[in-house]
């Protein structure tokens, strides 16, 4: 994940301002004297800048519902793939060395084993010439473990879920939140989804590809 952080800090832009008289303190000190001809640093981000293909950037060839970057829109064949694959029951049996179980309950949505299956075989279809580095491998299965993460049901046991394939169309293929997700029962974590938490479901998403 801290990986990740990196990825999103190439990709934003750095710059350098002056202090206006008018930001600084009214008072005439020599401290506000001498911030005025000390520039600022400046950090911008604008989502279009996320899709700019580099090897220190955060996007890469291996997305599940975007085809060789750049570019910002999904892919229709991508996305119509990851929702038919979304109707079946792909989990594999549960495997003691994984902290989750990755038999469903479901036989509509993906689970993490399910989104591990798809970013294996999504890698294995790349050219050679498009194979992820070692930073942009562990982009992907951050981002397989993240979305799990914020879209899944949320059941009984919080070690189980998927995410409908409701969600999957609105958020992969529309790219909006779903429906209702921010409500209560809507779908929104229930509790706050850190850095830890995205990296332990990326690791696990790591071991389910393995062993596809």
């Amino acid at each position: 994940m801290l990986l990740t952080i990196v990825g999103f800090l190439t990709c934003g832009t750095f710059s350098l301002f002056a202090l206006k008289k008018s930001e600084a303190s009214h008072q005439n000190t020599l401290l506000t004297t001498i911030a005025r001809f000390i520039p600022c640093p400046s950090w911008t981000l604008e989502l279009a800048s996320l899709c700019t293909p580099g090897p220190y950037k955060i996007a890469h060839d291996a997305s599940l519902v975007h085809k060789y970057v750049p570019g910002s829109a999904s892919e229709p064949s991508l996305v119509a793939h990851l929702l038919t694959f979304s109707h079946h029951n792909h989990s594999s049996p549960y495997s003691p060395t994984l902290s989750i179980s990755v038999k469903a309950k479901y036989q509509d949505g993906l689970t993490l084993c399910d989104l591990g299956c798809l970013h294996a075989e999504r890698e294995d279809a790349l050219p050679s010439t498009h194979k992820l580095s070692k930073l942009h491998e562990q982009v992907a299965l951050g981002e397989c473990g993240l979305a799990w993460c914020v879209m899944r049901t949320h059941d009984e046991d919080p070690e189980q879920g998927v995410i409908p394939a409701r969600v999957l169309e609105q958020w992969f293929g529309e790219e909006r939140l779903p429906d209702g997700w921010w409500g209560v029962g809507g779908g929104r974590p229930l509790r706050e989804v850190g850095l830890r938490d995205a990296a332990r479901r990326a690791a696990e998403v790591g071991l389910f590809k393995e062993q596809y």
